[in-house]
């Protein structure tokens, strides 16, 4: 019924435009109505799945709120700006669907209709990102310029909460044909409507620790990537460029930092079994386990490898922890790693790799015009 609901709206608002265009002025005259072209948008993915189909794991509310969207329209040969949209009404992405947003177009474009790229950015602004952007950019400056340095979200200064801005969301569609009538038109074709997916430009680490009961004190005193792991800068709107990456060991930890795990009866209880997704998840946030993080990075095309330094027992030690393959800490992926005393005189290290905060599949109104 909701998306039934949904997709009358959206008919009935293409249908009230066109009455509108008939309306005449109070001289006689009839009044020309704008030519809009209508943008289908929808939400970041919000469950994460983990490993193939498991299940999905929802993530925070804070982590998939888009507080601003901006759409550009452009022409796909020659790069001459369509149209420029920048709103804060959000309501429908924020509830997990669809939203429409209509972009006033020219007469020339209406008549030619040629394809365009649309870009997408959400809750991209210097406070977050270093950036920001307005209806005077360019499409070559979206491409060039709209991209994270290492002060946000990258290594020199790391980020453990989302920022008050929201997290850095993109979507692209390229070489999109248009189709309609004046003034009603949209992207996509007869039978097809085109949509931009919203994504998160960014991934998420995590650290859990246990340890057992009767045994001796376990402190972590550092944690630290390996170098060459995390690029020191990443573009929002994905493209194939050469990057640096970290040159030395990336301490996520502050300097004198320590951690007093806390001790339970069965640390093994919390490892990885199988079960569903999101079962897993809240056993997890749920639990008096020790948690470090999360920490919110640039997303990563490397096997993610790194080190545990802890005491036990007062004894200093360390141990390493890596991720399975390479592109497990793609844009818009989660990562887990557990580290438990069992007894005996080590950490066990489990990794965990999430993939994707992506929705499961479903039929949306929009589809069923």
């Amino acid at each position: 019924m909701k998306k039934r609901r949904m997709h009358i709206g959206w008919l009935w608002s293409s249908v009230l435009l066109m009455m509108l265009t008939g309306c005449s002025s109070s001289d006689g005259t009839e009044e020309r109505q704008p030519t809009m072209l209508t943008v289908y948008v929808y939400s970041p993915e919000r469950p994460m799945l983990i490993r193939a189909a498991v299940g999905p794991v929802s993530p925070t509310e804070v982590e998939s709120k888009v507080n601003q969207i901006q759409v550009w329209l452009f022409e796909s040969a020659s790069g001459k700006k369509v149209g420029y949209l920048a709103t804060d009404d959000t309501s429908l992405l924020n509830a997990g669907e669809g939203a429409a947003y209509q972009i006033v177009v020219d007469d020339d474009f209406a008549a030619d209709k040629p394809d365009v790229d649309v870009y997408v950015l959400a809750n991209v602004k210097s406070a977050n990102c270093g950036c920001s952007f307005d209806e005077n950019s360019t499409r070559d400056e979206l491409r060039n310029n709209a991209r994270l340095t290492s002060d946000y979200f990258g290594l020199s200064r790391l980020t453990t909460e989302v920022p008050a801005d929201g997290l850095p969301m993109a979507g692209l569609l390229r070489d999109q044909p248009v189709v309609g009538d004046a003034p009603v038109l949209r992207i996509g074709t007869s039978t097809n409507i085109a949509t931009v997916q919203l994504t998160r430009a960014v991934s998420k680490l995590r650290f859990v620790f246990a340890n057992t009961e009767s045994a001796p004190d376990l402190v972590i005193t550092g944690i630290e990537l390996d170098e060459g792991m995390i690029p020191d800068e990443e573009y929002l709107i994905p493209q194939s460029r050469t990057l640096s990456y970290n040159s030395e060991e990336a301490v996520l930890t502050s300097s004198g930092w320590f951690e007093n795990v806390e001790a339970i009866e069965n640390p093994s209880i919390y490892i990885y079994d199988g079960r569903e997704a999101q079962e897993y998840e809240t056993l997890i946030d749920n639990s008096d386990l020790t948690k470090v993080g999360p920490f919110y990075l640039h997303e990563s095309d490397k096997r993610l490898k790194g080190k545990i330094y802890y005491e036990l027992g007062g004894e200093a030690k360390e141990g390493a922890f890596e991720m399975a393959a390479a592109g497990d800490f793609l844009r818009n992926h989660t990562w887990i790693v557990y580290a438990y005393h069992s007894g005996g005189g080590f950490l066990e290290i489990e990794t965990l790799y999430i993939k994707e905060w992506t929705t499961k599949t479903v039929e949306h109104g929009v589809y069923n015009w």
